[in-house]
């Protein structure tokens, strides 16, 4: 029965921060207002998580889109460029879409880059760490070529927290896109295949030249 009782209070709190994140952002996460929040009393958050940031932690850790996406990737058999190639568009749509369904993470990315936290910071430090291992195999068809593919991936992931925090926040459109829109959504997700698609050919233009 004590086991049960911390399992349902530590989902409790884990549920807590969500609602919080919906309700009122990041600044909300206060230790007193979720334990408020999943009626238990705070001293729970310090016995079942040691803390306010193992239980940030682990809400992120059960909602991340990328680590363990990353690291099941990263011990993946690629047997073609091709393959890579369709595994980086694919990343990238689905990065997309997650990221506007999904307003907690919203909230979170939000927190990231407006202040400095170093939960946040060694967060994204992991992200990029697994990303690194992911990015490395692409080195050999970039290989002797001036097109960056990691700078053209970095432009591709701030396009989409910057196209979907904007809707979120302005409910207003960018260069004419409103993500909102199905339609709108369906023409970023062609214009991330065709980028990375049009990076991908040159380079072999460029080795076969």
């Amino acid at each position: 029965m004590a086991k049960r009782d911390k399992d349902e209070t530590m989902k409790r709190l884990v549920a807590a921060v969500g609602e919080i994140l919906r309700e009122k952002g990041y600044t909300g996460l206060g230790i007193n207002k979720i334990a408020l929040q999943a009626g238990v009393a705070k001293e729970l958050i310090y016995r079942y998580f040691d803390g306010l940031n193992n239980l940030l932690r682990t809400y992120i850790g059960g909602k991340d889109y990328w680590m363990p996406l990353l690291e099941q990737l990263n011990t993946a058999r690629l047997e073609t460029e091709d393959e890579l190639l369709r595994l980086f568009v694919g990343l990238l749509q689905e990065q997309f879409r997650f990221f506007y369904a999904e307003p907690e993470m919203q909230k979170f990315i939000l927190w990231q880059i407006s202040e400095v936290n170093t939960l946040m910071r060694s967060i994204s430090e992991k992200r990029e760490e697994e990303g690194a291992k992911l990015l490395a195999l692409t080195n050999a068809h970039f290989a002797d070529t001036t097109i960056s593919f990691r700078a053209i991936v970095a432009l591709l992931l701030g396009g989409i927290y910057y196209l979907v925090l904007h809707a979120e926040s302005n409910k207003s459109t960018v260069a004419g896109i409103d993500i909102r829109r199905e339609k709108d959504r369906q023409e970023v997700l062609d214009a991330i295949e065709q980028v990375l698609t049009w990076a991908w050919e040159k380079a072999t233009e460029k080795k076969a030249g």
